[in-house]
C-alpha cells in the first residue's frame, strides 16, 4: 500500500497513456465550458495531476494556477502546458497546505478528477475551508468525484479497464470497513507474467456529507449534477457526482 503521493508519483510515468489525454483534453473543455461565464477570469486547479484540467480552462482564455501534492505528477502537467502553449503556474501544494498569499485571488476553483476523494476524513474541512478562502468574494467553486452511493450499494470492484497498445490498465477497489483501496494493474500482453500493481487509500463522500462539509465551510447555494454535463445527480443511477457552490 503505498501513501497517496508516492501512489500518483508512480502512475504519473503512464498516467497519460491510461487516460488517453488529447482525447480527455477535448472533451473536458467543452465541459468545462458549461460553467464558465463572462466574468470568471482567474481559476486554481485543485489537484491538477498531470495538467489536463489546467490546460483546458487555459485553453477556455482563463487564467491559471494549479496545485498538487505529487511532485512528479506536477512535473508531467509542466510538460503537457508546455507542449499545448498554455502559460500556466502550478505548483507543489496539497489542498490543505496551499498557502495564505493566495488568499481571495480566484473567481473560481475546481478540483475534478475524484481529488477529494483522496483526502482523509480528518482533513476534508481543513481543505474545503481552505478552498473557500482561494475564492474572491463572489466565487465559486466545481467539485467532481465518482458516485460514492453508488459504488458502496452495487459494490462494483471493476473500476475501468483500458487497452492502449500492447499495454492494460485496469483499475479496480477493495471494499475496506470505512475507506476503499484503490488500485492500477498494470501489464503488457506479450509480457502477462510481468505485471504492477500499485495501491492506495480513497474516502467515499456521499453527496450529503460532501454538502455539509461546504455548507459549514460557508459557501451558500450549493448545486449538485450528475456529470459536467448538468444532468441531474441521482444516488442511484449517477456515475458522477458534480458539487458547483457560490461563496
Amino acid at each position: 500500500m503505498k501513501s497517496n503521493n508516492n501512489f500518483y508519483n508512480s502512475a504519473s510515468i503512464y498516467y497519460d497513456k491510461m487516460i488517453d489525454f488529447e482525447s480527455a483534453l477535448q472533451k473536458r473543455k467543452i465541459l468545462l465550458s458549461n460553467f464558465i461565464e463572462n466574468k470568471i477570469k482567474s481559476v486554481a486547479d485543485v489537484g491538477c495531476g498531470t495538467g489536463v484540467d489546467s490546460i483546458s480552462l487555459s485553453q477556455l482564455g482563463l487564467n491559471v494556477n494549479s496545485f498538487d501534492p505529487s511532485l512528479e505528477m506536477i512535473n508531467a502537467a509542466q510538460t503537457n502546458s508546455e507542449k499545448h502553449n498554455c502559460k500556466i503556474m502550478i505548483y507543489n501544494y496539497a489542498a490543505n497546505n496551499i498557502p495564505k498569499s493566495f488568499y481571495n485571488k480566484f473567481d473560481l476553483v475546481v478540483s475534478l478528477g475524484n481529488t477529494l476523494a483522496n483526502i482523509p476524513f480528518g482533513m476534508i474541512e481543513k481543505s474545503v475551508v481552505k478552498l473557500f478562502r482561494l475564492l474572491k468574494k463572489d466565487g465559486r467553486v466545481l467539485i467532481q468525484i465518482l458516485n460514492y452511493e453508488k459504488i458502496l450499494e452495487d459494490k462494483e470492484r471493476i473500476v475501468n479497464i483500458t487497452k492502449k497498445d500492447i499495454e492494460y490498465f485496469i483499475r479496480f477497489y477493495d471494499f475496506n470497513k470505512k475507506d476503499i483501496t484503490f488500485n492500477i494493474l498494470k501489464f503488457n500482453t506479450d509480457q502477462t507474467t510481468k505485471k504492477e500493481l500499485i495501491s492506495t487509500k480513497i474516502f467515499p463522500y456521499t453527496s450529503k456529507e460532501l454538502k455539509k462539509v461546504f455548507k459549514e465551510a460557508g459557501f451558500k447555494k450549493i448545486e449538485l449534477f450528475g456529470g459536467l454535463d448538468k444532468k441531474p445527480f441521482d444516488a442511484k443511477t449517477s456515475n458522477d457526482l458534480i458539487l458547483f457552490a457560490h461563496k
